[in-house]
Formats: structure tokens, sequence, C-alpha cells
């Protein structure tokens, strides 16, 4: 009797200690989804289908390493270069001051092993970073890579070639600057990203403001848009339907990715997907309509959307 009533109590001990830590099994989960891009990171903003987010990270990646080793030939091999030699030089001093020789040569080893595995690492030249919102995607890119260069590059090779390569895949903006989601320091870095069209010698041009923003406290179009364009209308006018160039402001939660691009419009968007539609359209003698919705058919846009309506809008 005494036993049956101890293995009753020890279980109902076991069962108050798993409620105890369930919540900590939560926080560790939050951790490994945690946000994790910063200013200061250079990369690519990315929209995609709802759940398709690692599907689309895994195509985007394929898409810039195809296009960067044609852009950067040689890049990859010098960075792997690079690495090997960080490395190297590490290791050496690691084995100087050994005296004993089997030591030195295990020391070695290790060393050599710890080195191939900082080596991988450091070979990757576009990396996923979680954003934690569904239907965004950030890609992370290595410092000697220019990503507003990288995707014009991509786009007039995709203009030209009308080959669709990616499916979950929206729209591929460059992230040539990221900023806290603050109004100053978003109105900083947009002077930063369009610096050549705000020199003493540019020539006037056309331009104009797409401005989305998702889960930031505080932050409003009407506040964002006139501190943006209030340098620019100085020197060049606002063409909201055929721009020469586009500031693009990305804000989510603590941070804004900015970049700038040319013939936005034209470009659709720098959609991966409808930027196929129109010609396929025109070809087969069909009138032709822009396929995003009315309210950010104009370059100057603002996305306030609630989270339940974002994945609607996120891969347009």
């Amino acid at each position: 009797m005494g036993k049956r009533l101890n293995e009753k109590t020890a279980s109902d001990a076991q069962q108050k200690r798993v409620k105890r830590y369930k919540p900590m099994g939560d926080r560790i989960r939050n951790q490994q989804n945690a946000f994790e891009i910063s200013p200061g990171m250079k990369g690519f903003f990315v929209t995609c289908t709802r759940h398709k987010e690692k599907k689309s990270a895994m195509e985007t990646i394929d898409l810039l390493e195809e296009y960067a080793a044609k852009l950067y030939p040689g890049l990859e091999e010098e960075i792997e270069n690079e690495g090997a030699d960080d490395n190297e030089d590490g290791g050496a001093q690691d084995g100087t001051e050994a005296t004993d020789a089997a030591a030195g040569d295990i020391e070695d080893e290790i060393a050599r092993e710890v080195a191939g595995m900082k080596s991988n690492t450091k070979q990757k030249l576009f990396r996923y970073l979680n954003t934690t919102i569904d239907c965004i995607v950030f890609i992370k890119c290595h410092r000697r890579i220019d990503p507003e260069q990288l995707v014009e590059y991509i786009f007039e090779d995709l203009t030209k070639t009308m080959q669709r390569k990616t499916r979950f895949t929206g729209r591929l903006i460059p992230a040539k600057a990221i900023t806290t989601s603050k109004i100053d320091a978003i109105v900083k870095g947009a002077k930063d990203v369009a610096k050549d069209l705000l020199a003493d010698d540019a020539e006037p041009s056309t331009f104009s403001l797409v401005v989305n923003i998702r889960y930031c406290d505080g932050l409003k179009r009407d506040d964002v848009i006139p501190a943006v364009a209030a340098p620019l209308d100085e020197k060049h006018k606002v063409d909201l339907k055929h721009s020469k160039y586009t500031v693009v402001i990305e804000a989510f939660k603590s941070i804004c990715v900015l970049g700038l691009l040319t013939d936005y419009t034209a470009r659709r968007r720098y959609n991966l997907q409808t930027l196929f539609d129109e010609p396929a359209a025109a070809k087969d003698g069909e009138n032709v309509k822009a396929t995003e919705p009315d309210s950010q058919s104009g370059p100057v846009t603002l996305d306030d959307s609630k989270p339940e309506d974002a994945a609607s809008q996120a891969a347009e």
C-alpha cells in the first residue's frame, strides 16, 4: 500500500515538473525564431507566398548565386582563399610553441578541422535570415557584393530572356542600406541611398517613392514621404507612373530596408512573377492589365495592412 502511494506521489510530482518547465520550452523555440536583421547589413528584401518562406529563400539564393557567378567571376574562389589564408595564419600560431612533435601534430590536425569549419561559413555569399513575418524573406550577402548592381543585372537579363526562374518569390529588392525604423534614421538612410541624385553635378531627372510599412508602431506614411521627398524635389521632378529612379522604403518591425531602383514600373515593380505576365499577354494580342491592386499600382504606396492581410499583398 505504501509502495503504491509513493508511486502515485512520484507520478504527480513528475507531472508538476513537466508543467513547470513547459514555458521554458516555448522560450527556446522563440529564441530559435528570433528576428535576425540589424542596421548596417547588406542584402535583399524578398516577398513570397505565405508558408513558402524557406522555399522562396532557397530558390532566391540559387538565383543570386547564378548571376553573381557571372557578374563577379572568381569572387567565391577569392573569398575561399582569403578564408584559408586567415585560418592558416591562426593555425601556425597555435603550433609554433609546441615542443612535443606528436602533440604538435594533434594540435595542427585539430586546428585544420576548426579552420575548415570556419572556412565553410565564410564561403557563403548569401545567407537566409529570419524576419519572423509571413511572406517576407531577407537574404544577407557578402560585403563584397553590391545588392543594387546584382539586382539590376538580374532584371536586365530576365527582361531579355523572359525565362522564369522562381516559383514562390515575388518582389526582389536590393537592400542598399538598412536603418532603424525611426523617421530620422530613414531620412538619413534615404539621403545616403540617393546621394548620386543629390550631388551638385547630378542631371535633373524624375523620381518616385515606394513606401511599405509593416508592424511599425508610430511610423506613418504622411511623415515618411514628405521628409524623404523634400531633398530630391529640389532638383528632380516627381513622376508617379514612369519615373527614372525609385527610392524603395520597406519598414518592418524595428528596421527599414532602403534601395534605389531604375525603371521600377517598366520592370513590374521588380516582381519575379508579374515581370513575365505583360509580354505573354502582348504576344497573344490581349489587352494588358496590371495585376496588382489599384491601391498599389502607383509608385507612391504604403502597406499599413493588418497581419491577416499581409499574405495577399506580400507576393505582389
